[in-house]
């Protein structure tokens, strides 16, 4: 059955609504007024017709932040349009969205820097000067997250009696994932409880469901699960067995490769890991459909689940070695020695070449710096000889490699940090592609703040700096204001967190903020400002809290959040009791209000979902309590999933967001895979807008 749902997804920088050709695996949500960037990447394969249900949000975890996207599935009718490497879809000319806005890089990368469940289920312990610290974690006490009994006695009862009871794909899909997403305990014999629910799913005649039961089990990271997926991956015969067909589908199996990177990130079992590394390789070489979704699935799962240098043998330079002098693809040298063969095989497709500079950059974090210095230069200089005119890259392994070097470089004086720095630099007014050129103002923002140890350490902060408070000050308009304004709240904050002292960033952003008109421009230097964390600019914000932008004013409400700007709440409370028919900037504002620490706004949202009538503000509703629920919105989303006299889209929701507010982990899901990832080469089964069905549309 076909859907159309108006859920205010809003196309960036205009009040167009998009309207979604039905909804999948428990809810979408990614990008700017839920907006989900189209895919310029691969394309279609046998998949039979999907029917969709609901989504969710989906999230990211990092030391420096990333983005994601996708192409069509040839599924339920869907027109996929031209989905070529970095040509314009049919789904994109349609809906006038334009993929280089600053907002999709937020989007995708935003979990880590707001930290929203810390705020919402616990009291901060330590002042904002930790905002940044350990990777974005902030030291906690726990006050409202809901508890362990509560979860167990109340959530997971009603989720898998609702499972049981359903056969509805809305709600079957969105009760799998909140069941994964919680996690079970493994009784005395190891099996587990939702594995055995789940499981049977595999099985079942509905696309959607099946592929969402394959995540649903790499979610729940069972090592017990580890089979079941490599299986569905290699499409041998238990594989097929599992799902009751003649070959497992490239959606399934691509599925199974994403679960099997969330179960080997997750396991501390060498054993299990190498064996997960050893198939995704195997299966990254032999594939041969014509779908890209498979290859480029193996290489970002394969830079999810390095090999623990510490705790086995890995063999280096001098060490054991086969004799073409290739070390074993189950060490971590290995893994990466392989990658960079495969980014630089021409024979291979563009979007999977293109998952490989972010792939090795997160294969390398967690080292030592020694280790890691040796490994950056065997990396750095393919990245850098890859941005190259003479090279003739394809436009979406430029974009990955420019945003690596970020991942990579540091601000000492060395010369490979001096040549990254460099063309990070030169990128504002250079030869690369525009995307390419936005994704360096991230990428120097990382670089710049990064503390190197090598020679002349430091030297490079206030050439980074000089240049964004230069770029910040040119008379320039749109995009490359806004991705500078992002880049120097990053770098700023960063250098701030860092010890050091940096003059005139702070005041450069808030004369942007102050004096610019285009939206698009106000909701960027926002999000700039509430990134770098200065008290100083709570009133500048509060000042564009009458922009009549919904957008912009959204993300105006967020930065404040951000800063902790308890002076602001009267007018956020206001603006959130006058959004009661707009998705977007209601979700917006709960979220500030979660963030300032308002325990009243669930009751208000609480309030609203039991007097809403219409579909798009229940499902909406429903999303917005589980961003920023607590244990006092359990009681409400449980009854709305049961209450039949709701439509099963809403139920879906109810269900989702039980899920999030009950999530084992601090950050979404998907968050490992969406963060510094290249949203600009994509995959259906990666990220697809219009029906919600790629892995970092999910909720």
């Amino acid at each position: 059955m076909k859907k159309t749902l108006y859920l205010a997804s809003f196309v960036v920088g205009s009040a167009v609504l998009l309207p979604v050709s039905g909804w999948a695996h428990g809810g979408t949500y990614r990008g700017p007024g839920d907006t989900v960037p189209p895919g310029a990447g691969g394309a279609g394969g046998g998949a039979g017709p999907s029917t969709p249900g609901p989504a969710g949000p989906s999230g990211p975890a990092p030391a420096t932040p990333g983005s994601p996207s996708a192409p069509a599935p040839a599924t339920g009718g869907v027109p996929t349009g031209n989905v070529g490497g970095g040509q314009l879809t049919t789904e994109m000319l349609q809906t006038g969205v334009d993929l280089t806005l600053w907002t999709y890089w937020w989007e995708f990368n935003k979990d880590p820097y707001l930290q929203l469940k810390a705020a919402i289920n616990k009291t901060m312990s330590t002042g904002a000067e930790d905002f940044f610290s350990d990777r974005g974690k902030t030291k906690v006490k726990e006050t409202l997250r809901p508890s362990e009994e509560l979860i167990k006695q109340q959530i997971v009862p009603a989720l898998l009696a609702t499972l049981k009871a359903e056969d509805n794909n809305d709600i079957v899909t969105g009760c799998m994932m909140a069941l994964a997403k919680i996690g079970d305990t493994k009784s005395e014999t190891g099996e587990s409880e939702f594995q055995q629910a789940i499981t049977p799913f595999l099985r079942h005649k509905v696309q959607e469901i099946s592929e969402t039961a394959a995540i649903a089990l790499g979610i729940l990271a069972n090592d017990s699960t580890v089979q079941t997926l490599i299986d569905l991956l290699e499409d041998n015969e238990a594989g097929r067995d599992l799902v009751n067909k003649k070959e497992v589908d490239y959606r399934t199996r691509s599925y199974a490769a994403y679960g099997l990177a969330l179960t080997g990130k997750k396991t501390g079992n060498l054993e299990l890991q190498q064996k997960i590394v050893d198939a995704l390789f195997r299966t990254m070489e032999s594939e041969k459909t014509s779908t890209r979704d498979l290859k480029a699935a193996c290489v970002i799962a394969l830079g999810l689940v390095p090999i623990d240098a510490a705790s086995a043998y890995e063999p280096t330079e001098g060490g054991k070695e086969s004799k073409d002098g290739k070390i074993p693809r189950i060490y971590r040298r290995g893994q990466i020695q392989a990658l960079l063969e495969f980014m630089q095989d021409r024979k291979q497709h563009e979007i999977g070449r293109a998952h490989v500079p972010t792939a090795l950059a997160r294969l390398c974090e967690g080292l030592d710096s020694e280790r890691f210095e040796a490994l950056k230069k065997d990396i750095v200089p393919v990245l850098l000889t890859a941005t190259t005119k003479e090279a003739k890259e394809k436009d979406e392994v430029v974009q990955s490699a420019v945003y690596a070097l970020g991942l990579f470089g540091d601000n000492d004086g060395d010369k490979l940090d001096k040549d990254i720095r460099k063309l990070l630099i030169d990128a504002a007014d250079s030869r690369l592609n525009e995307q390419a050129r936005f994704f360096s103002r991230i990428a120097l923002a990382f670089s710049g703040a990064r503390a190197g140890t090598g020679e002349d350490p430091g030297s490079g902060i206030d050439e980074v700096r000089k240049h964004f408070n230069e770029q910040l000050t040119k008379n320039t308009k749109g995009n490359i204001r806004s991705w500078n304004a992002v880049g120097a709240g990053l770098f700023g904050r960063k250098i701030n967190d860092s010890g050091a002292q940096l003059e005139g960033l702070g005041d450069a952003l808030r004369g942007v903020m102050a004096n610019v008109k285009d939206p698009k421009e106000i909701g960027s230097s926002a999000i700039a400002l509430g990134i770098l964390g200065e008290s100083d600019s709570k009133k500048v914000l509060q000042e564009r809290l009458t922009t009549k932008d919904e957008e912009a004013l959204g993300y105006v409400c967020i930065a404040l959040g951000m800063l902790s700007a308890t002076e602001a709440k009267p007018q956020i409370t206001d603006l959130v009791e006058k959004s009661k028919y707009k998705p977007g900037l209601l979700k917006q504002t709960a979220i500030a209000l979660g963030l300032l620490g308002d325990k009243n706004v669930v009751e208000k949202l609480v309030g609203l979902l039991q007097e809403s009538k219409t579909l798009a503000a229940q499902a909406s509703l429903a999303q917005a309590l589980g961003f920023i629920g607590d244990r006092d919105s359990v009681a409400p989303l449980i009854a709305m999933m049961q209450d039949k006299s709701k439509s099963n889209l809403a139920r879906g929701f109810a269900a989702v967001a039980l899920g999030i507010v009950a999530d084992k982990e601090s950050l979404p899901w998907n968050s490992k895979i969406a963060v510094d990832l290249n949203y600009r080469a994509s995959t259906e089964t990666l990220n697809k807008a219009d029906t919600g069905t790629g892995i970092l549309n999910i909720l």
